[in-house]
């Protein structure tokens, strides 16, 4: 197969700078520079009138829109424009357009370049580069047949060979992938050997998949589908919408994606898994649902949960803020190969599907300004016409007259001046919040992960939540007292491992390993411990050193604390419980969807309000309402919040607390992973 690789890594730089002006992408900043610093090699791939070279004037405290427009005569890019000649609309209100650059894709790039690999980081630094297309391809495997897949797998191979050029970043997926394997930039060969292999429809199902198949629950399998698929393309649009401006395009092949409300009925499954039964005083009783049988049990409850039409519109909704077009390209009436462990259980294969279940691919293009490739339509067509519908086109920018730093979607209309005629250009954007613009002021390093660092740092602690752990410790600091909460593995405790408990010793330590506290506790036969430590002298503490010992042994552990440095409230103390059972406290913040997660901040200050949301790994906010009540707990203070976990997904979250006193603001993190 072929070697040909895709764009250069040494190919523009991604800026950041301080002033509070525009996202975190700086596009205008990112052309200029390159321009700057390239070798004189004869006619620019960005060509610019000498009015559009000159450079922009920043504004303090001004957010900067940047606007991908295709203005066209006869089907072809008009060139020569000025800003004078655009006239930009947001929600109605006429903007001045400050910036202008013409992204020229009429003049291929010298073959010197190809790059030899492309890393996943070298990938996202040259997304956020308007010089450079990018395309990610998702392929809904599980949609095709030994006669759908091959016309689509040539009409791919011919796309691959004959129109990607060296500015094209190329990613490639399947829904049966996590969202995180995608890697923009591929060596193309490996992709084309990728999609050539004839085994490549054999490739085995997901796990959650064959799990509900094991659970006897074959009728929920259309819905674990829809979830993965959501997920993974809620997933590519906020990575996308992170690091790029200019337009993104996913194709996206595929028999439909459903959009099915909850199910309130008879979901038409049921569990085979046996009762688990054990000898108890002499006599063989059920002692209560397996671990097997409560996850059957709660997937079944959390997939009739899920509104896929909500999540639709709320896609839709994420890919216009991000100036993401959906491309879809519909299969038709396959009949889906399927793993000899479904046919073994006797699972009858999915009926061919209806020509109308592609309608939901036509309203997915609709309402992200692409376009779809109609069922048993011509799909190599339908790839050129997706390359083309992102060609040659300008970049504008305009500082938004509204200074609402709200977070809400906002639409933009682009016309030309002379003609009054209505150009195709990006609907919308999400305007900024006030947290948002804070973070432009933090200088990045090209190409890196646009995290925010307290919500990045609340995730890496997950980390440390192993299954071979020995023991989960965890220590939340109020004031001049630690709280420790020690939790030991449920596996471990249902072997009998601390059947007779053991003795526990905390000690609290300075950042140069001083003592400032310590405290004695004892391990009860459930695996479980809270106790707490006073705190001596004015350095708060850095560690805490804990050792277990029981029968002869001894199991040390120094665990990191006092990540948040706080004075209006503090750690938090974490609880875990099930829908009916008592709260329990936690050590380890891994939770499974059954459960309840209750989490208190012990009040410090005099806060006067307060409010809590629910974020994503890369900080993103979710739709989940997070409410906070403010509880005397044992005579003081505590927000209190209680987290209902069965509408979520699996994954890693953080849950945002901010506390106000007077003008004061205090932000905590803490992040929690869903298995």
């Amino acid at each position: 197969m072929s070697d040909r690789t895709g764009p250069s890594p040494r190919a523009g730089t991604k800026i950041t700078a301080t002033s509070q002006v525009t996202t975190a992408k700086w596009w205008i900043v990112i052309v200029v520079t390159f321009m700057a610093f390239v070798p004189e090699r004869g006619p620019s791939t960005v060509a610019v009138s000498a009015q559009q070279q000159k450079p922009p004037v920043f504004r303090v405290g001004a957010h900067l829109v940047t606007v991908d427009a295709y203005p066209t005569t006869g089907g072809e890019v008009i060139k020569g424009l000025t800003p004078d000649d655009f006239e930009v609309f947001e929600d109605g209100k006429l903007q001045k357009v400050e910036n202008l650059e013409f992204v020229n894709y009429d003049e291929p790039l010298p073959d010197d370049d190809r790059p030899v690999l492309l890393s996943a980081g070298d990938g996202m630094q040259l997304a956020a580069n308007p010089r450079y297309r990018v395309t990610v391809f998702v392929l809904d495997r599980q949609a095709f047949d030994k006669d759908t897949w091959p016309p689509v797998r040539a009409a791919l191979l011919e796309y691959l060979k004959k129109t990607v050029e060296p500015r094209d970043l190329v990613g490639f997926v399947t829904t049966d992938d996590p969202w995180e394997t995608m890697v923009l930039g591929r060596r193309l060969g490996s992709i084309e050997d990728q999609i050539a292999d004839p085994e490549w429809l054999r490739v085995p199902y997901r796990e959650d998949a064959l799990v509900m198949a094991g659970c006897g629950m074959e009728g929920m399998l259309g819905r674990v589908r829809a979830d993965t698929t959501f997920t993974l393309l809620e997933g590519l649009v906020r990575v996308l919408g992170q690091v790029r401006e200019d337009h993104s395009s996913i194709v996206f092949v595929s028999n439909g994606l459903p959009r099915a409300p909850r199910n309130n009925g008879d979901d038409r499954s049921r569990s085979f898994s046996m009762p688990r039964t054990a000898l108890v005083n002499g006599r063989i009783q059920r002692v209560g649902p397996s671990q097997h049988q409560s996850y059957c049990e709660h997937e079944k409850v959390r997939l009739n949960e899920i509104d896929f039409d909500r999540r639709f519109g709320d896609l839709t909704k994420e890919a216009r803020a991000s100036n993401i077009s959906f491309y879809p390209i519909a299969v038709w009436s396959p009949v889906p190969l399927q793993p000899a462990a479904f046919t073994a259980r006797g699972v009858q294969p999915p009926i061919r599907s209806s020509p109308r279940f592609a309608d939901t691919l036509v309203d997915l293009a609709k309402a992200t300004s692409g376009f779809a490739v109609l069922p048993k339509g011509n799909v190599g067509e339908g790839l050129s016409r997706i390359a083309a519908d992102v060609g040659s086109h300008y970049m504008l920018g305009y500082y938004t007259s509204n200074t609402k730093w709200d977070g809400k979607l906002r639409s933009i209309r682009v016309r030309l001046k002379r003609t009054g005629a209505e150009i195709r250009a990006r609907r919308d954007y999400r305007a900024p919040t006030l947290e948002d613009l804070e973070g432009l002021s933090t200088i990045r390093k090209p190409g890196e992960r646009i995290v925010p660092a307290p919500v990045a740092g609340a995730v890496s602690v997950l980390s440390a939540f192993r299954p071979s752990a020995q023991f989960y410790a965890y220590g939340a600091i109020a004031g001049k007292t630690m709280y420790v909460t020690i939790e030991t593995p449920a596996l471990a405790v249902q072997a009998g491992r601390w059947k007779d408990g053991a003795s526990i010793d905390v000690i609290a330590e300075s950042p140069g390993g001083d003592s400032l506290g310590m405290a004695r506790g004892r391990l009860a036969a459930n695996g479980r411990a809270s106790l707490q430590v006073p705190i001596e002298g004015t350095t708060p503490p850095a560690n805490m050193f804990v050792r277990l010992r029981a029968d002869g042994e001894s199991i040390t552990q120094r665990v990191a604390v006092g990540a948040n440095r706080s004075v209006l409230v503090g750690d938090p103390l974490a609880f875990r419980s099930s829908s009916r059972g008592l709260a329990i406290p936690a050590a380890s913040f891994v939770f499974a969807r059954d459960e309840r997660v209750r989490l208190e901040w012990p009040v410090l200050g005099a806060v006067d309000r307060y409010e809590a949301r629910l974020l994503d790994r890369y900080g993103l906010p979710l739709k989940f309402k997070v409410t906070v009540e403010d509880q005397p707990v044992l005579n003081a203070r505590r927000l209190i919040s209680t987290l209902v976990l069965t509408s979520l997904g699996r994954g890693d979250y953080v849950v945002e607390l901010t506390a106000f006193a007077g003008e004061q603001r205090e932000a905590h993190y803490t992040a929690i992973r869903i298995n």
